[in-house]
């Protein structure tokens, strides 16, 4: 029974360790992965990530790939949006995801697409989900944590 739960344990934690880093496929032709440069960032600020897009497919010899996110909860741009790729090919695009200053702090997911339409009417879709998570300002944590310091200097000098 112990060796049932570790290797469950085991099977769950390379589960959780290949969703970490968002990669997706489609069958056949096009992968991408996206990799956060900067997906922890205080409100007001842009979190980045670098789009790879690889191209496997030998007919055709070429695709036109369009990026987007599906759903945005808050404003992105991708430089370049889209581009034309070349079997065995790789390119590159920034994600900039613009966080408004207004944003509570939390863990938000974005779906990111990769859709491939070098052929009419056959369209390739690889989807994979980045997370963004927004972390609280300086001084949301140093003013009750100055508070605090107050107060126990405060009742300190009482019982003296």
């Amino acid at each position: 029974m112990e060796n049932i739960k570790a290797c469950a344990t085991f099977v769950l934690l390379i589960i959780v360790g290949i969703g970490m880093v968002g990669t997706a496929a489609a069958d056949p032709g096009i992968t991408m992965e996206v990799t956060p440069i900067d997906n922890e960032v205080l409100p007001g600020e842009t979190a980045t990530y670098e789009v790879s897009v690889y191209y496997f497919e030998t007919w055709p010899s070429s695709e036109h790939v369009v990026l987007s996110i599906d759903n945005p909860i808050w404003s992105y741009t991708f430089d370049p949006a889209e581009f034309d790729i070349n079997t065995s090919e790789s390119k590159y695009s920034t994600l900039s995801i613009f966080v408004p200053s207004d944003a509570p702090p939390g863990t938000y997911n974005h779906t990111v697409n990769a859709t491939a339409t070098a052929v009419p009417f056959i369209i390739e879709k690889v989807t994979t989900t980045v997370e963004t998570s927004v972390i609280p300002e300086f001084t949301t944590i140093a003013i009750p944590a100055a508070a605090i310091f107050v107060l126990l200097f405060v009742l300190r000098r009482k019982r003296a």
